[in-house]
């Protein structure tokens, strides 16, 4: 509260790392409209729609942090300081369960795309079989 200086460094790395998330997803961007499938293409624009939304709640996580800190007279207005952080402390929750959010959706498509191509896999190896079989018995009439 008499020292800001951590709470803006902390606050600045915050904004910092949003900044970089949400830089990162310019290339998801443009992988979703790069994207092959129907399906995939809408799975890659929402991924990048739960992502960005985690960047910038920190980003806003980390405009907080220091105002609350340095503005915020915490001796003078007890109860204002104590909303004001609980909803910073909010915020970093709701935060949290929109990346678990986004680690189970991923988690539940990349399921579903292993299951499909395990499924090709089977298919094109029972067709090998067959043909394989049909060579073996086109040989042997020879």
């Amino acid at each position: 509260m008499n020292n800001p200086i951590p709470a803006l460094v902390f606050g600045v790395l915050l904004l910092l790392v949003g900044a970089a998330m949400l830089r990162s997803q310019r290339r998801g961007r443009r992988d979703a409209d790069n994207a092959l499938t129907g399906e995939e293409r809408k799975f890659l624009s929402l991924r990048v729609r739960r992502r960005n939304q985690v960047a910038g709640m920190i980003i806003l996580i980390g405009i907080m942090i220091p105002v609350g800190d340095s503005l915020i007279p915490w001796k003078n207005a007890p109860g204002t300081f104590a909303v004001y952080w609980m909803i910073v402390i909010g915020l970093a929750l709701w935060t949290g369960l929109l990346a678990v959010g986004d680690m189970a959706a991923t988690r539940a498509h990349m399921a579903r795309e292993l299951n499909r191509l395990h499924r090709s896999q089977l298919e094109l190896h029972r067709v090998a079989q067959r043909a394989r079989k049909m060579n073996q018995d086109g040989s042997g009439e020879m």
